[in-house]
């Protein structure tokens, strides 16, 4: 009697027990990875919310229960209605749901952390695109190996369960439970219940932040609130009310998170500070130099070379001997910053002194060109990736051009495409070397001589082993293998001062070597799993963003934050021998991951590397000095804070706007 009753009960509720099942699965998975991902439970460094108290867990834990449930309900009821609709009954019906959903949520779960713990939660498509060499493709070489694994681990379950499937259908039992002899009111019922109230509940949370914090980083969370957030756009302007931050003019597609506030019209368009303000236009002190000749120029750029380089040892050996011995008869600027970090704005940056198109200034090439200097491009990397050949004027016909596109014959990997093609240190001093004895050192020259040994992944078949025995493989790029990886790129970082000692030993040899003006920096940094990510790009950090600059000019005074924009000034006083001091301690280096136009992050950076830090995403603001975020709201309460901010959002109003303008 007790077993039959036992049998009607799961007859009557085996779709609501089919819910609960694939739940429990998904659920248990999901929040060993969020703990261990974010340390949700226990709290982590600079994190900005957790739950430690049992209270706080449990709330998490019911709300994380719901709409899990609320996910998987609704896709059980469409895959039982066309079940229904075909009259298929058996328990294939729901063995197929329950594995076919467990199977795709932990693929996707696994991408999505193994992903992360490469990048971090900024990264999306944009991101990826502005990456030197950066593709999905790329992206998800770093995890093929776990992902492969997972794939066949996977297979061999399901196989295993199709056995079991086809064993358990020839029980009574079983056919008895799967049969359609109910009308499933109760799992109806709990259905109509979820709808009505899940949108409540999202909409609460999303005004939340403590909530929101965790659940944003749940699969089921954040597609809900994405598909209500998109039916409640009702302005269609890609926002709605639904995710954060919500539109706060649901019936003006004007006005909406991130929008071009234009100044002066009245209208706060990005809901950030009142109307935009018409910024001063900033004086152009290099305009105000006259040109003339003067030293020779040579600009060296090391991809991916992170701001210590300089005093970095090895076992007790000097990584960059030859750049510490410039530094020290020269300067090197401590607090020198790549705005973006990552390549393409970095020489953008360097070349045309703007962080936008709409650029009235005067670009470093245009400067040498109307000084007299003849100039030399030699790059190891492929320079039209990300327009730079172009936006900067590098391939002006009465300018010598090479690069890795030019001398595709010698590239390092197979790949041709534009952000993977790279030369090796070797064909760079030997193409300068080449260069040097075709150029007329009786007029000034400039060399400007990119070199990729620190990119990813960090080494190449022939890089010469300087430091280490073995260079870590590709494929084993992981944070179990950090301190290998760290080995591997110092090893090409000490390829990179080879190359300078190279190309210095040629200046040398023909008594050009003082009357040259030598500046070396990094287009960004790089992190190798220090802040538990790799790579750079996606983070606003001084592993990622902070940068070596040195220059053989000892006579130059910094007391101020340096960006590249800066750098085209530096050596052209240095190189015309005048005066060069940067002394306003209340400057600020702007940041930004994303694009100017869709940061997801924007940053300041001031003396002592003080740094102000605002997430679109959160309308949260981080700073350094206080290592705490605020809300936006609270931290226009205060001052200094206040006027950080607003001078922080100011000038990102002002260069979204110049943007614009310019497209």
């Amino acid at each position: 009697m007790l077993f039959n009753k036992l049998q009607d009960f799961i007859a009557s509720y085996r779709r609501l027990l089919v819910v609960l099942i694939v739940l429990i699965f998904i659920q248990v998975f999901e929040i060993i990875l969020l703990h261990f991902k974010y340390n949700l439970f226990t709290g982590g460094f600079l994190q900005p919310f957790s739950y430690q108290s049992s209270q706080e867990r449990l709330n998490f834990f019911i709300i994380s229960v719901w709409f899990d449930l609320a996910l998987i309900s609704l896709l059980a009821s469409l895959w039982f209605l066309i079940a229904d609709k075909l009259k298929k009954h058996g328990q294939t019906i729901y063995y197929s749901f329950s594995i076919l959903v467990v199977f795709f949520s932990a693929l996707w779960l696994l991408v999505k952390f193994k992903l992360l713990s490469y990048f971090n939660d900024t990264v999306n498509l944009q991101i990826i695109k502005n990456l030197g060499g950066g593709s999905i493709k790329e992206a998800l070489l770093y995890t093929s190996n776990e992902i492969a694994l997972f794939i066949g681990l996977m297979g061999i379950a399901m196989v295993i369960a199709f056995i079991i499937i086809k064993f358990l259908s020839k029980r009574s039992f079983i056919q008895r439970v799967s049969a359609n002899s109910v009308g499933h009111k109760a799992y109806k019922k709990l259905l109509i219940i979820m709808l009505f109230l899940t949108p409540i509940f999202t909409w609460y949370i999303s005004h939340n932040a403590i909530l929101r914090y965790g659940l944003e980083k749940k699969m089921s969370f954040r597609l809900i609130s994405m598909s209500l957030d998109r039916l409640s756009d009702i302005d269609f302007d890609g926002y709605g009310s639904f995710s954060y931050p919500q539109d706060k003019a649901i019936y003006d597609a004007a006005v909406y998170p991130g929008a071009v506030d234009i100044p002066g019209n009245g209208i706060d368009e990005d809901g950030l500070l009142g109307d935009a303000i018409v910024q001063s236009v900033e004086k152009d002190t290099l305009s105000e130099i006259t040109p003339k000749t003067g030293k020779h120029i040579l600009l060296i750029v090391l991809e991916s070379a992170r701001a210590e380089l300089i005093e970095k040892k090895m076992n007790g050996q000097q990584v960059a001997p030859v750049l510490k011995a410039i530094a020290e008869k020269g300067i090197t600027i401590n607090y020198a910053y790549s705005h973006a970090g990552y390549t393409v704005p970095s020489i953008k940056a360097i070349f045309n002194r703007s962080l936008v198109e709409d650029n009235p200034k005067v670009t470093l090439i245009q400067f040498l060109q109307s000084a007299g200097y003849q100039l030399s491009i030699i790059s190891g990397q492929d320079e039209s990736f990300g327009t730079v050949s172009v936006d900067t004027g590098m391939k002006q016909k009465d300018i010598s051009y090479f690069d890795a596109r030019t001398a595709i014959d010698d590239r390092v990997f197979s790949s041709t495409e534009a952000g993977s093609l790279r030369l090796s240190e070797a064909r760079i001093v030997e193409q300068f070397d080449t260069r040097i004895n075709q150029v007329d050192f009786t007029k000034p020259q400039f060399f400007y001589i990119n070199i990729q040994a620190g990119h990813f992944p960090y080494a190449y078949p022939t890089m010469p082993k300087l430091l280490v025995a073995e260079l870590i493989s590709r494929y084993d790029i992981n944070a179990k293998n950090k301190d290998e990886l760290s080995s591997t790129y110092w090893n090409a970082m000490a390829n990179a001062d080879w190359a300078v000692s190279k190309i210095l030993e040629s200046l040398k040899k023909r008594h050009l070597l003082n009357n040259v003006t030598l500046v070396i920096l990094g287009d960004h940094g790089e992190s190798l799993f220090d802040d538990g990510f790799l790579g750079h790009g996606h983070a606003l950090d001084d592993i990622q963003t902070k940068i070596p600059l040195i220059i053989n000019d000892p006579n130059i005074v910094v007391n101020e934050s340096i960006g590249q924009i800066d750098v085209a000034e530096l050596t052209i006083r240095s190189a015309l021998g005048l005066k060069n001091q940067w002394l306003n301690d209340k400057k600020t280096v702007f940041q930004w991951v994303g694009s100017i136009t869709q940061p997801t992050l924007i940053a300041h950076v001031a003396t002592n590397g003080v740094r102000t830090l605002f997430d679109f995403r959160t309308e949260q603001v981080f700073f350094s000095d206080l290592k705490q975020w605020k809300p936006y709201q609270q931290a226009l309460q205060t001052s200094p804070y206040k006027e950080r901010l607003t001078d922080l959002i100011r000038e990102w109003e002002s260069l979204h706007w110049q943007q614009h303008k310019a497209n």
